[in-house]
């Protein structure tokens, strides 16, 4: 594998990371709010969809391997957690919102994979884990883990597509966001 190539995973790794930071806990649901979903748009935008993802399964493998990524946690109890469905997301949502702004180049290409792979593939597996782990229904998971995030996820999503326009030269193939 190449040195740049090599580098710009490692980038949106730590982006990802730094972006877990950013929490903010809700009284009524184990779910925070957090950057993360905003570093796999970025992922997926800059890297593509297979380096995209391969970025997010390194930092999803660092966290579980003990590194504290994940807003100051790590662990595999985090993935068996509340927001382990999150987590296995942030994989998918980055090959999804690369796959698609790479067959639909341009500002609406850009948005619509955001949307798609940056929050409703996140949310997929991370309302559904979040039902099962707690027990609260596919429809609690949906109020609890979904619903109060899309205002937040909508100012990502555009922040994801400023961002991208910004460091186009990352990628890959000759720079075109």
């Amino acid at each position: 594998m190449h040195i740049r190539r090599l580098a710009r995973i490692a980038l949106m790794v730590a982006a990802t990371a730094a972006l877990s930071f950013l929490r903010v806990p809700l009284p009524f649901t184990p779910v925070p709010i957090t950057g993360q979903t905003l570093g796999t748009m970025l992922a997926g935008i800059l890297l593509g969809a297979g380096d995209g993802a391969v970025s997010q399964v390194v930092y999803v493998l660092l966290g579980i391997a003990g590194l504290p990524l994940f807003g100051g946690l790590a662990g595999p109890g985090v993935l068996m957690g509340p927001t382990g469905g999150y987590l296995v997301g942030l994989i998918g949502g980055a090959y999804v919102t690369g796959w698609i702004a790479d067959r639909k180049p341009g500002p609406s290409g850009i948005v619509l994979g955001c949307v798609v792979g940056g929050v409703i593939l996140v949310y997929i597996p991370g309302a559904l884990w979040l039902a099962i782990i707690t027990q609260m229904g596919i429809s609690g998971a949906i109020v609890a883990g979904v619903l109060p995030y899309i205002p937040g996820d909508i100012i990502k999503v555009l922040a994801a597509y400023f961002i991208g326009r910004r460091l186009a030269f990352l990628r890959n193939q000759g720079g075109r966001v």
